[in-house]
């Protein structure tokens, strides 16, 4: 039998703060980094990194061959420990070997790509380090892969956190002292890829051997095959728009947007990943088991609080954030961060809807809907940005993941019942858009009086949530006794 609910979500939580924390720290560096970007590069430089950073990892979908997937899907086949570090070092070594050979063959064709993303070949350079990085970085979420299922969210915390220091000291020397712009930041991004993949790799290594099973890589490449055209369908959601904004707008309206998308997806950073890496690779567990459907949907439940709850505080304080991080040049960016916000919950929702597919090993059911889902992006982005370009894309975005997630959900149902609580999720729902549309068109002519009651709508979520009579008496006592345990601890 599993656990029941309340020492499953205890346990979810507990890993969750740690990656939620390694996340914040990571992302943190970004925003700390936002007044600086924004006074040494211009919307159009932005708009070119954003360009390259797309381009790049269009092509990792390809070259990564669905590895983390898979290394999260094999490891828990076995039982065996040794059989578990080969799946690992199988990962390393078989899917290393193949990436870097790709990388390096497509090396040459940087001046191509160039011409052809940013119409010039003078940008050769910049596609080349970031092809190098990309390398690095596809191998290095093998390793992070291994501390997730074994539970080691302390130690990926560290990792981050060193990895984060590294990164934010170098791009701080490249961009302030070196003046290198755009340049500097892929080249500082490029060198703490490289330390920390050769490092983490060794030691990894030496935990698990250095072998090579090549029926298993044959097996997890199997896998994760089907899941190229399906995460380059995803992608081309997540990324195409910037393309077609250059297209029918410019560079420097492309940066814009990518700055409000960047705000846009922090609820997918804060709460979506650090909550995913614990529980994705947790239910593989004991899936089948007793109980376990009530944990499904309960779990389900307590994320869409979380997210909905961060994604409400996120759309109402981006405004006010932006007007004081950014140079005036980048202000009107908040505009679309509360549909890429909507947009972003949304698509969270895969994640938990999948299982059915996940568990029966029927990743081409994923394929079906991520490259109808790409389809029906283009075809949107084509209608929409051209005629309301930057509104237009994120339109297409909200439109497209509500798709993705309903398909997905209704495939996956077909392949195992899915238990949800859906009343609870629409009085969610209903609840955020209220207070949502209460909150954001205040406009004092101050920022901090703006924030100040913005952020105090926001935060009565959980309160009005309370007053509704959302929670159930056994989540209003254990809340209770929370609070009462945390107040003793402090006296």
């Amino acid at each position: 039998m599993v656990k029941s609910v309340a020492s499953e979500a205890k346990l979810i939580a507990r890993h969750s703060v740690i990656y939620g924390l390694s996340n914040v720290l990571d992302r943190m560096v970004g925003f700390l980094m936002l007044p600086v970007y924004t006074r040494f590069l211009t919307p159009s430089d932005y708009g070119i990194m954003e360009l390259i950073y797309m381009t790049t990892s269009i092509i990792s979908l390809v070259v990564g061959l669905g590895v983390e997937a898979a290394v999260g899907r094999f490891y828990f086949d076995y039982a065996d420990e040794g059989q578990r570090k080969k799946v690992i070092s199988t990962a390393i070594i078989g899917y290393g070997a193949m990436v870097f050979a790709v990388i390096l063959a497509m090396i040459p064709f940087a001046s191509p790509m160039a011409r052809l993303v940013l119409d010039s070949a003078e940008y050769a350079d910049l596609f080349e380090i970031a092809l190098l990085t990309l390398a690095l970085g596809i191998v290095l979420p093998i390793v992070y892969a291994y501390m997730r299922v074994r539970q080691k969210s302390f130690q990926y915390m560290i990792t981050k956190v060193m990895m984060t220091a590294a990164g934010l000291g170098m791009n701080i020397y490249f961009v302030v002292f070196a003046k290198m712009g755009v340049y500097g930041i892929l080249m500082s991004n490029l060198l703490a890829h490289l330390i920390f993949t050769v490092v983490l790799n060794i030691f990894t290594l030496k935990q698990t051997g250095f072998r090579v099973d090549y029926k298993l890589l044959k097996e997890m490449l199997k896998f994760g095959l089907p899941l190229i055209p399906s995460n380059i369908s995803a992608y081309i959601v997540q990324a195409s728009d910037r393309y077609f904004v250059k297209q029918y707008g410019n560079i420097s309206m492309t940066g814009l947007y990518a700055m409000g998308y960047k705000f846009g997806t922090l609820v997918n950073q804060f709460v979506t990943s650090p909550f995913i890496q614990i529980w994705s690779p947790r239910r593989f567990e004991y899936f089948g088991k007793e109980g376990y459907e009530l944990i499904y949907a309960r779990i389900f439940t307590y994320f869409c609080i979380l997210s909905l709850f961060a994604g409400l505080l996120i759309s109402l304080l981006s405004k006010e954030i932006i007007r004081f991080m950014a140079t005036e040049p980048f202000w009107a960016a908040y505009k679309v961060v509360p549909i890429v916000t909507l947009a972003y919950i949304i698509f969270s929702f895969h994640y938990h809807f999948n299982v059915g597919i996940m568990m029966k090993k029927a990743t081409k059911y994923i394929a079906y809907v991520n490259v109808t889902n790409g389809i029906l992006n283009l075809v949107l982005n084509f209608i929409l940005i051209k005629k309301y370009t930057i509104w237009g894309a994120a339109v297409a975005t909200l439109l497209c993941f509500i798709f993705k997630s309903s398909m997905t959900y209704y495939y996956s149902n077909r392949l195992y019942k899915i238990r949800m609580e859906w009343r609870r999720i629409v009085m969610l729902f209903a609840t955020a858009f209220a207070l949502f549309f209460a909150a954001f068109f205040i406009e004092t002519g101050s920022i901090w009086v703006n924030l100040l009651y913005k952020g105090a709508i926001g935060l009565s979520f959980p309160l009005v949530l309370y007053f509704a009579r959302f929670f159930t008496d056994e989540e209003i006592k254990r809340i209770k006794h929370i609070i009462k345990t945390r107040k003793l601890e402090f006296e």
